[in-house]
C-alpha cells in the first residue's frame, strides 16, 4: 500500500446503545407556481455522521484516545482521517492479561520450540508504557539450515465475509543487531477459517523494515471464498541458511505496538452503526472526544466519552 490508513485505538468498552447515525440532507427543492415541488440531490453522495457515547472507560482508554486525537502522528484532532473501529483488542498492549495463557489481554504467545531462542515479553515503549517484543536469547544457537519461528496470536477470531477488504497496521521496531542480513524477519500473518473452524488458508504480509527505529507497517488483504472469520498473528522468524550454527548474542529484537485491523471495503456500505458493525469508510472527528468523570466501578475510576465521526 502506498499510504497506510490510521486505525482508531481499541477501547475496553463498546459504544452505548444511545449512539446514532444521521445522513446529510443535500436535497435541492424547487417549488413551482402550480404547487408542485421538483427535487434532486445536490451531490453524488451524502456524507454520514455517527454520534458515539461510550461509558465505563478506564484511565488507559482515556490516555489512548487523548493521544490518538491530539497527536499529529494520528488524528491530529480533526485533521487526519482514520478507520473505525479497531477489530483487534489492546491497541497498545497496555491492558494486562486476565487469562494465564495470555501474555497481555487478548494476545497469547504460541508454544513452539523457538522459545529457547526467541523470548516474547512486554517491554517499555513510547506509545503508552509498553509494547510486545520478540528478543533473541543470548547464548542460544540456531542450528545450520534451520528456521526458528515465533508468533503472538490474537485470541479473537474476527467475523468476515468473502470479498471484503481489510487493512492491518502497526508500529514496528526491528533491530538486526549482530545478526547477518536476512537472518531476522518480521511480518503479520492472517489465517482464515470456515464455519467449522477449519483453516482454509493463511496470508503473509510483507517483511517489516529492519533498522531505522520505529516504522509504520501496513498490510491490506481480501477475504477468500468460504471464510467466515480470520485470526491475526504477529510473527518473527530467525533463518539460518548456512552450513554452520549461529550463536545468538541477544542484540536482535522486534517490537510491535499500536496494532490495528479495520474493514476497508465492505460488501455493502449501508446500514452500518458504530455499535454493531465496522463502518468500512474513512472518517474524521467532526466533534472531538469529550470526557466525563462518572465515578467508581469495580474499584477503579470510570469515565464517559462522547464524540462524533463524519464520513470523509
Amino acid at each position: 500500500m502506498a499510504t497506510v490508513p490510521l486505525i482508531f485505538p481499541s477501547l475496553s468498552r463498546q459504544p452505548a446503545m444511545d449512539t446514532s447515525k444521521t445522513t446529510e440532507d443535500d436535497t435541492i427543492k424547487d417549488q413551482a407556481e402550480s404547487g408542485y415541488v421538483s427535487t434532486r440531490p445536490r451531490f453524488t453522495r451524502a456524507r454520514r455522521t455517527w454520534k458515539i457515547n461510550v461509558r465505563n472507560l478506564v484511565a488507559e482508554d482515556i490516555r489512548a484516545l487523548d493521544e490518538f486525537f491530539m497527536s499529529s502522528s494520528y488524528a491530529a484532532r480533526g485533521g487526519n482521517s482514520f478507520l473505525y473501529p479497531n477489530l483487534l483488542p489492546n491497541w497498545s498492549f497496555e491492558f494486562p492479561a486476565l487469562n494465564a495463557s495470555d501474555l497481555v489481554l487478548g494476545w497469547n504467545a504460541a508454544t513452539t520450540t523457538s522459545q529457547e531462542s526467541i523470548n516474547i515479553s512486554a517491554v517499555s515503549q513510547p506509545d503508552g508504557t509498553q509494547a510486545v517484543s520478540f528478543s533473541t536469547v543470548a547464548g542460544q544457537s540456531i542450528p545450520a539450515n534451520t528456521t526458528v519461528p515465533a508468533q503472538l496470536n490474537c485470541d479473537l477470531a474476527v467475523p468476515c465475509k468473502t470479498g471484503e477488504v481489510y487493512v492491518f497496521t502497526a508500529s514496528v521496531n526491528a533491530i538486526q543487531g549482530a545478526l547477518a542480513a536476512g537472518v531476522l524477519s518480521a511480518n503479520v500473518s492472517v489465517a482464515f477459517f470456515d464455519g467449522y473452524g477449519n483453516t482454509l488458508s493463511t496470508l503473509v504480509g510483507p517483511v517489516a523494515h529492519i533498522g531505522g527505529g520505529w516504522q509504520t507497517y501496513g498490510y491490506q488483504f481480501t477475504v477468500p471464498a468460504n471464510a467466515v472469520n480470520f485470526q491475526v498473528s504477529l510473527s518473527t522468524t530467525l533463518t539460518n541458511s548456512t552450513a554452520s550454527d549461529i550463536t545468538l548474542d541477544g542484540s536482535a529484537s522486534v517490537s510491535w505496538d499500536a496494532v490495528g485491523c479495520a474493514l476497508l471495503t465492505p460488501l455493502t456500505p449501508y446500514g452500518r452503526l458504530v455499535g454493531s458493525q465496522p463502518l468500512g469508510c474513512l472518517v474524521r472527528f467532526s466533534s472531538l472526544p469529550e470526557f466525563a468523570d462518572i465515578g467508581w466501578g469495580n474499584g477503579v475510576k470510570v469515565y464517559g466519552c462522547k464524540m462524533e465521526l463524519q464520513e470523509v
